[in-house]
């Protein structure tokens, strides 16, 4: 997808972004630290780990308890089937195929046509189920996507959430990269909640239902008897178990439209105020010489 075709993506992940979803159920779950900010979800040695304030706490089967070790670094890599995606130190996307066991060339070589994300770039994913598809965040923001068959674009930009606040930052990125579940990208917003796109990244519906709007980090939860989603947000720690028919919610079109008609007529007001200040401006100068004279 080009970046022409980017543009109406994130204008409905913006836009939308006031809207209250309406779905029978909340999609997300609160499943511990009510009210606490956790800051980092992970799984770990195939248990789930959270940072709650500065303390990691273990998933076991009476509840969480204090870790024996600290959260790991989200490392800026990701394996699906043969090949391995990485960002490394000056943003550039790496991939290194496997072959018989071992890394062909024995060394990652950038991707062709990948896109400089930028030194602060980590987040990055890639779905068993759609082999070769990529998903990658740049260090300001932009998120971009790799297509099947090889090819980079701008997949989403998001609009800023208000004047003060600014644009949300985005800070996770999850999907089911040894398990093909779901092709299914999920993306983390400090301030959007959680987008997702099914199609590889040309389309972004934001899917948070039941889940505070300052998401700080994503984990997918390969687990054989319920695959999930795990979310760390400001107000607690949440899940997402797959659902055979996803129950994504839906947003009101008439609330949509209203924010458009809204966003057209600030637009036009402003382009208003400008030429009526061009104007004046212009008169102005003309009747300076007369007064002069």
């Amino acid at each position: 997808m080009g970046t022409s075709l980017a543009l109406p993506a994130f204008l409905v992940a913006g836009l939308a972004a006031a809207t209250p979803a309406k779905a029978a159920a909340p999609w997300w779950q609160l499943v511990g630290f009510a009210g606490q900010r956790v800051s980092q979800v992970a799984v770990v040695e195939g248990r789930v780990t959270a940072l709650v304030g500065d303390e990691a706490m273990v998933q076991t089967a009476s509840g969480f308890v204090p870790a024996a070790a600290p959260l790991p670094r989200a490392p800026a890599s990701v394996t699906a089937g043969t090949r391995t995606w990485s960002i490394d130190a000056a943003g550039d996307v790496l991939v290194a195929q496997e072959q018989g066991g071992l890394l062909q060339g024995r060394a990652p070589v950038r991707d062709p046509g990948s896109p400089n994300l930028g030194p602060g770039a980590h987040l990055i994913a890639a779905p068993l189920a759609t082999p070769g598809v990529v998903i990658a965040v740049g260090d300001s923001g932009t998120v971009w996507c790799r297509a099947a068959g090889g090819g980079w674009s701008v997949s989403l930009l998001l609009l800023p959430d208000t004047l003060v606040t600014g644009t949300p930052a985005v800070t996770g990125i999850a999907a089911f990269n040894t398990l093909a579940v779901s092709g299914v990208v999920y993306l983390a917003t400090d301030g959007y909640g959680t987008l997702l796109t099914n199609d590889g990244g040309n389309d972004w519906t934001r899917a948070d239902a039941g889940l505070p709007d300052d998401v700080l980090s994503l984990v997918a939860d390969p687990s054989t008897t319920a695959p999930a989603v795990w979310a760390a947000t400001g107000q607690g720690l949440y899940v997402h178990h797959l659902q055979a028919i996803p129950r994504i919610p839906n947003y009101s079109g008439g609330s949509l439209t209203g924010k458009w008609l809204i966003t057209i007529a600030v637009c036009v007001l402003v382009i208003a105020l400008g030429g009526t200040a061009l104007v004046v401006w212009a008169r102005r100068t003309r009747r300076s010489p007369e007064a002069a004279a």
